[in-house]
């Protein structure tokens, strides 16, 4: 006669203690590898479009391209008007493209190399609701009505902000804004550059409209600072990208005006060295 032995209760929760303890141990190492999988695509992205930063500065006289645009004829679709449209040409990704007619189209959302797989709205809105980013300063334009971007490219400045202490460091955005000059348009050049190696002029960000839709809004910097863990990719003015961790706004470095020693934003200020 054969007789045949069952596993008892008690074994059978032991095999699956057993399983829950790899699981455990083991799934938050998978989402590690797929998240580094995510932030290595990123990156690869913003090469990219460094690669088009720089070709677009050797066709327009050295000039870093604009992050918005005056419109050029009826009707053009907003997204053309961002450096998006600007920098299409050179990287012929796939792009949000709103009906015939329409300047925008509700719900839309980043494709092809303007795309983050990484990318939350409640992650952004997280880091930008940080007591060391921006509290609130986004709220006033959620939920947005059309991201074209989960990019975002600093804007122009003509004269530096902040006060030079640790508190409230120099920043000065190395921006274009491809305006008439009577209307605030402003265009920088490479050769204006200090650092051209640490200088951002794109990374983790948004490029939307708001909900009514009334603005035109682009941020990046300490908001995207829970985009990939806990740190953001950026694209800085050489042409390459690179993962910073945490908060890329409270980098300083200092320098010395007037026989006193100042602090300014590394890499969010590109007139100091």
């Amino acid at each position: 006669m054969m007789h045949r032995r069952g596993f008892t209760l008690i074994e059978l929760l032991v095999v699956i203690a057993i399983i829950a303890i790899l699981a455990a141990i083991l799934f938050p190492v998978f989402a590690q590898a797929r998240e580094q999988a995510r932030k290595t695509q990123c990156l690869s992205n913003g090469r990219q479009l460094g690669t088009a930063i720089m070709m677009y500065a050797q066709d327009y006289d050295e000039a870093i391209v604009g992050w918005f645009k005056i419109r050029e004829y009826a009707g053009q679709p907003m997204w053309e008007r961002f450096w998006i449209g600007m920098l299409n040409p050179y990287v012929k990704s796939e792009v949000t493209r709103p009906p015939a007619g329409q300047v925008y189209t509700p719900g839309g959302t980043p494709k092809g190399l303007y795309a983050c797989p990484s990318w939350s709205l409640s992650n952004y809105l997280r880091g930008a609701n940080m007591p060391d980013c921006y509290p609130g300063a986004l709220d006033p334009y959620m939920p947005p009505t059309e991201i074209y971007s989960h990019y975002g490219m600093v804007f122009q400045m003509a004269q530096r902000g902040g006060a030079g202490t640790p508190q409230n460091p120099y920043y000065h955005y190395a921006g274009s804004f491809v305006y008439p000059p009577d209307r605030g348009g402003l265009t920088r050049y490479l050769a204006e550059i200090r650092r051209p190696g640490e200088t951002i002029l794109m990374g983790d960000g948004i490029t939307f409209l708001d909900r009514g839709p009334t603005y035109v809004v682009i941020s990046l910097g300490c908001e995207s600072q829970f985009i990939h863990q806990e740190g953001s990719n950026f694209v800085f003015l050489d042409g390459h990208s690179k993962y910073i961790a945490r908060n890329s706004e409270r980098y300083l470095m200092t320098t010395t005006e007037n026989n006193q020693t100042v602090y300014f934003m590394r890499y969010y200020t590109f007139s100091m060295e």
